[in-house]
């Protein structure tokens, strides 16, 4: 495999981290009566059901208008500045995960995406689509064989939605089948901070969340060597950034995490070859 380029961005200045953080103070004295009655009934029914999902994951789910608010505080002071780090997005893009299309709103005056929206939550495609963010999409999971035809994409985008699939090694294969040669894979996600990592050395791991529902959790470095674990050979990482953006889920008290973007490549179907 190719060696990836590493890059680390400046992180903000001190006095916007006392900002964001104080905001989370605020936000988390008002929401803690909700937070702890919540995690309460979870950690209940959860002894009995490893994969029971939380009444707040449920509500979500149910009524997107709820994931939305927690998009906006858990990314306040601007929730879309999240995306600014994306690379150049052109041509065909599947939008892994697109919720209810808060990265469509962002980028709506980029006329040069045709984006394809795929989400495995009806609920929240439903909900995009009413609020014009996009007026067709796909209900299903990357880690399934999808009804898209092969070779239909330039790139296929995980905004911070990566941590939300299930079987990633099962979601690259089907990522192949619908790249385009020399098409793109995207992936931008939070990940927990190396030095709070008790465990640095230890790999990716699944858990069952009070406010996610069931997700992967990774530190900086065992990111990317699930990623690596994970790609076939017909996929090689290109490049490796992390910058920390400030918003309220980064600069947290209790998990303070930063943002990775990741950008795989698809090898050419002749060089491919010569690693099967």
């Amino acid at each position: 495999m190719a060696s990836q380029k590493i890059t680390v961005l400046q992180e903000p200045s001190a006095w916007k981290v006392k900002l964001v953080t104080g905001a989370f103070v605020v936000f988390f004295t008002l929401l803690s009566p909700v937070y702890y009655l919540n995690r309460w009934h979870f950690k209940r029914n959860s002894r009995r059901n490893p994969f029971y999902t939380s009444k707040l994951v449920q509500l979500q789910s149910r009524y997107p208008i709820f994931y939305e608010l927690a998009m906006y505080v858990q990314n306040f002071p601007v929730p879309h500045l999240v995306y600014k780090a994306l690379p150049k997005l052109q041509g065909d893009v599947l939008q892994v995960g697109c919720g209810t299309g808060l990265l469509n709103k962002y980028l709506h005056k980029n006329k040069d995406i045709r984006w394809i929206n795929m989400d495995p939550n009806l609920n929240s495609l439903r909900l995009g689509k009413r609020l014009g963010r996009f007026s067709t999409f796909v209900h299903a999971s990357i880690d399934r064989r999808t009804s898209l035809s092969p070779n239909s994409c330039d790139t296929i985008l995980f905004a911070r939605s990566f941590h939300h699939i299930r079987n990633h090694k099962k979601a690259f294969v089907e990522c192949v089948r619908l790249l385009r040669e020399d098409g793109t894979i995207i992936i931008t996600d939070p990940v927990v901070l190396e030095e709070k990592e008790k465990h640095s050395d230890k790999k990716g791991y699944m858990g069952n969340s009070s406010i996610d529902g069931v997700i992967w959790r990774f530190s900086k470095e065992s990111f990317v060597r699930h990623l690596k674990m994970c790609l076939p050979p017909e996929l090689e990482i290109e490049s490796i950034t992390y910058i920390r953006q400030l918003h309220v889920t980064n600069y947290n008290l209790f998990v303070p995490q930063t943002d990775i973007i990741a950008v795989l490549k698809k090898r050419r179907n002749n060089y491919a070859a010569k690693n099967y």
